[in-house]
């Protein structure tokens, strides 16, 4: 999260153009498809950019949030998250551990891990319109109810940073 946290503060002025990010962030198991950060406006015009990944069974759209991924800064300023469901293979047991060495990597999966971030990156970029608006500070903050991520937030700590404005758009 400090990566996200960092590109929004010092790229603010640009996310309006932010037409959406694609996070892969749980290691290297199968990727069943993509959440969209809470976001049901998004279904209908991220159905057709998955489109090409029915040949990996990678199509599957879900409205789930979650705090603890990269996405997270990007979807509190309001930019369409697409974020890898993915199979969780052996990402917890290696997970920032002296195991997670360059053997566990899973070549084949990689290569379709890569096919999958670049044909959805392709599609989002010649996609006819942009997959959903850039949402402003008081749809965030619905998002964040509809979703438990208000919860989360409390829980760890970060609620009043959002509330406060220090965290997220202001808009």
């Amino acid at each position: 999260m400090v990566g996200s946290r960092a590109y929004t503060v010092t790229h603010s002025a640009e996310l309006d153009m932010a037409v959406g990010v694609v996070i892969f962030d749980s290691g290297i198991g199968r990727v069943t498809g993509f959440s969209l950060g809470g976001r049901r406006d998004l279904i209908e015009d991220a159905t057709p950019l998955v489109a090409p990944l029915e040949q990996f069974d990678a199509t599957t759209l879900t409205t789930d949030a979650d705090w603890g991924t990269d996405n997270f800064d990007f979807l509190l300023q309001g930019v369409a998250t697409f974020v890898a469901n993915q199979e969780e293979y052996n990402y917890l047991i290696n997970y920032h551990a002296m195991s997670d060495t360059f053997d566990k990597v899973d070549l084949a999966q990689l290569k379709k891990h890569v096919a999958e971030a670049a044909a959805l990156t392709l599609g989002i970029a010649n996609a006819p319109v942009r997959p959903g608006p850039r949402l402003n500070h008081a749809q965030i903050e619905q998002t964040l109810h509809e979703t438990p991520m208000d919860e989360q937030l409390k829980t760890f700590g970060m609620w009043d940073s959002w509330e406060s404005g220090k965290r997220g758009r202001k808009d």
